[in-house]
């Protein structure tokens, strides 16, 4: 996918990176990317940022699927193992989310990014703070 200069400006990480997204069972939140070049890093498989960036948003968006006051959340910690190389160009590759723990303020998640065959080549896990919508990132809800 190629974007002119005007258009990235105006374009949030995921979309550049065209990240889909859907809803799973039990608050599980899916990222999914049909990798392109872009995605590759210089062993041309995909670059463990991108994978990193997926497993982050899929275990984000749980967090905002199980909060019922409509908040942000914002990653305050995350561990990443690496299994296996996740994919090439071509390739489908899918994180999910899902949260462990909730308390008023923060949220505890565990991630896994799989290839469209089932393979485990990542897992995650991360903690969440809760933002209020609209509060600069550094503002925190009571807690």
């Amino acid at each position: 996918m190629h974007h002119s200069e005007d258009t990235i400006a105006e374009r949030s990480f995921q979309e550049l990176l065209d990240l889909r997204h859907d809803a799973g069972p039990d608050g599980e939140a899916r990222t999914v990317l049909a990798i392109e070049a872009m995605h590759l890093n210089a062993g041309r498989v995909l670059h463990g940022g991108v994978a990193m960036t997926m497993l982050d948003v899929a275990m984000a968006n749980a967090c905002r699927a199980r909060d019922t006051l409509g908040r942000r959340a914002v990653t305050v910690e995350m561990k990443t193992s690496f299994l296996r190389p996740g994919g090439v160009a071509g390739d489908r590759v899918a994180a999910s989310g899902l949260v462990r723990h909730v308390t008023q303020s923060m949220a505890f998640c565990d991630g896994e990014l799989r290839d469209m065959a089932g393979t485990l080549l990542a897992t995650a896990s991360g903690t969440f703070r809760y933002v209020s919508p609209g509060s600069p990132i550094g503002t925190t809800t009571a807690g």
